[in-house]
């Protein structure tokens, strides 16, 4: 039985042959290749001839591995003898290489993804850390001029204008805050996308946020002969647990939206509560305009980054606000959705998680009332600014003039404000976080170290015009006790000084 198994199954792989020491062939069983048909080993295949010159009469063994004659691939070895014509013996491995070929391919290829794979990943993080520095320059820059023009505006109110003068100025205004919308907008989206963006929960009256976005819309609203109407769900919370700024910046952005693009009727904003369970509530918040609408192929690119769809110069905008209001709503547990008709009106709705309070007292909310800060002229504080920029000079030296409380000293630089604190002794010191030849993380540890440490307990506060990435623990270990983001206004500047100098 053995034996027919063997006769079926075992397959020939080994040819002999016997040549003379010139090459002649005198015997092959020619189980692989017809050489008996040849007379020469060199006419069969160039490797022979190649190896002729080496079979010399004497004892010795020759080997030779993946050698290609035909389609096999062959490992060949080569006896000689003293008193006998030489042996070659041809042993086919064909499916042994291509096999070992295989496993080498895909361990290649695996090697080769690899590579692509780390290249990729280098080349995104470079990409990345581009973009953020990008961002993070632009915004620092372009916040100084837009710190200029709304500071300057400010003095200007309060000089004497007229009527027409007065109005034009509000205009001013209120571009500016439009320009600095949309740098928020794109530094708020990096912040998201780079996982850097927090949400910060307090509790809050939620009736006032809503009361307050009520004013501003109606009377937004009637600017463009439109009626805003809000109906609120009286099972609602009066106060919740969330970010109330978040949650405003949500409203604002789709609201706003909402009356851009409707030229005539109404805007509607229904806020119901959806379920309360225990100290969790489920509310959804639905826009409804009557506006010129999205067509159907393109309502799901209204959350998309930079994408307009609406491409009329009529409807300028960077694209962002409903990108936002989507990665905002994300953040916060919830879902949103939109529906449309073209030129029947848009239908944006979102759902939000949050909590409230089970046991909260009116009487122990703390009001924050914004005043107007006065400091007392008996006493002078000695303040240094440190920033290179000439309209943010102008503009803290302009509004702590006005205040008749404050010496002002001014560096440009790391080496001068080093010059400075060594000879005077500052009250308080404004540090801009990108100087000329430091960064303010760099220069605050040096000045609190510096001339015998006599700033070592001096309020630093840093003037930045980029938050992305400025969190509080990298302030507290350069030893910076708060910052105040470009652009600023008067009273933001003054509260800052008052806190750290009361």
């Amino acid at each position: 039985m053995l034996e027919s198994y063997k006769e079926q199954f075992l397959y020939p792989k080994v040819q002999f042959i016997v040549i003379s020491g010139e090459g002649k062939i005198l015997a092959s069983d020619d189980i692989l290749f017809p050489f008996a048909e040849k007379e020469n080993i060199a006419d069969c295949h160039p490797f022979f001839e190649s190896i002729l010159p080496l079979m010399e009469p004497k004892e010795d063994a020759l080997s030779f591995s993946c050698v290609h004659i035909g389609e096999k691939i062959c490992d060949i070895n080569c006896r000689t003898f003293k008193d006998k014509h030489p042996l070659i013996t041809i042993h086919d491995l064909s499916e042994h290489y291509e096999s070992l070929q295989t496993v080498a391919q895909k361990r290649n290829e695996t090697l080769i993804e690899s590579e692509i794979l780390t290249l990729q990943n280098t080349y995104l993080k470079e990409k990345e850390a581009f973009k953020r520095t990008f961002i993070a320059n632009f915004s620092h820059e372009i916040r100084n001029p837009l710190t200029g023009v709304f500071s300057f505006t400010e003095m200007l109110e309060k000089t004497s204008l007229s009527d027409e003068q007065f109005d034009l100025v509000e205009v001013i205004k209120s571009l500016c805050q439009d320009l600095n919308i949309m740098i928020n907008d794109i530094l708020d989206l990096s912040k998201i996308e780079v996982g850097k963006f927090v949400v910060n929960n307090e509790i809050f009256d939620f009736s006032e946020l809503l009361h307050s976005t009520e004013f501003i819309y109606t009377t937004k609203a009637r600017q463009k002969n439109l009626n805003f109407r809000m109906h609120v769900d009286k099972k609602l919370p009066k106060y919740i647990e969330g970010d109330k700024t978040r949650i405003k910046q949500i409203l604002t952005n789709v609201i706003e939206n909402a009356i851009k693009f409707t030229e005539k009727g109404d805007i509607d904003l229904h806020i119901t509560l959806n379920h309360k369970r225990a100290n969790k509530a489920n509310i959804q918040f639905r826009i409804t305009d009557t506006g010129i609408g999205i067509p159907k192929e393109a309502i799901h690119d209204i959350f998309t980054s930079f994408s307009q769809v609406h491409k009329d110069n009529k409807y300028p905008g960077t694209g962002l606000g409903l990108t936002i209001v989507k990665n905002l709503v994300t953040l916060m547990q919830g879902d949103i959705s939109a529906e449309s008709e073209p030129g029947r009106g848009t239908t944006i709705s979102f759902n939000l998680k949050l909590r409230f309070p089970l046991h909260y007292k009116e009487t122990a909310r703390k009001e924050k009332v914004e005043k107007k800060v006065l400091f007392n002229t008996k006493k002078k504080y000695n303040i240094l600014l440190v920033e290179d920029n000439k309209i943010s000079q102008i503009i803290v030296l302009k509004i702590l003039s006005s205040q008749g409380s404050f010496f002002l000293d001014i560096a440009e630089n790391g080496t001068q404000a080093m010059e400075r604190t060594e000879e005077t002794r500052y009250d308080l010191i404004l540090l801009d976080i990108r100087l000329p030849d430091v960064t303010g993380y760099e220069l605050a540890p040096a000045l609190r170290n510096h001339a015998e440490k006599k700033h070592t307990k001096t309020p630093i506060i840093a003037l930045s015009g980029s938050m992305l990435g400025d969190g509080k623990q990298k302030y507290r270990k350069a030893g910076i006790n708060d910052a105040l983001q470009k652009p600023f206004q008067e009273q933001q500047l003054l509260q800052k000084l008052h806190k750290h100098l009361k």
